[in-house]
């Protein structure tokens, strides 16, 4: 038993890591494609799809009770990121045209 326990801690570990499946890199990202991928690539909506992220982050917030983990806090930063550059290569491609 101590070494299956070993081993699932090990595991969970490796998940939550920088790469891991629960890490914040792969993580921000699925959200972030999640989010594209109902957009559609239309900037409106994706103001939206932003917003609809900030406020769930806030209720959870609100359902943890307290301050959310610091992998939870990390994700959120890197989500909106995301969200910036995004924003950000939009007001670029439109400069320029």
């Amino acid at each position: 038993l101590v070494g299956s326990e070993m081993c699932i801690r090990d595991r969970a570990k490796e998940d939550i890591s920088e790469d891991g499946y629960w890490g914040v890199k792969q993580t921000s990202s699925r959200i972030f494609d999640f989010a594209m991928a109902l957009a559609g690539d239309d900037e409106e909506k994706m103001q939206k799809m932003k917003a609809a992220v900030e406020k769930g982050f806030k209720l959870a917030t609100k359902s943890w009770g307290k301050e959310l983990p610091d992998i939870s806090k990390n994700t959120y930063s890197a989500v909106m990121d995301k969200f910036d550059d995004y924003f950000a290569s939009k007001k670029t491609s439109t400069d320029t045209e």
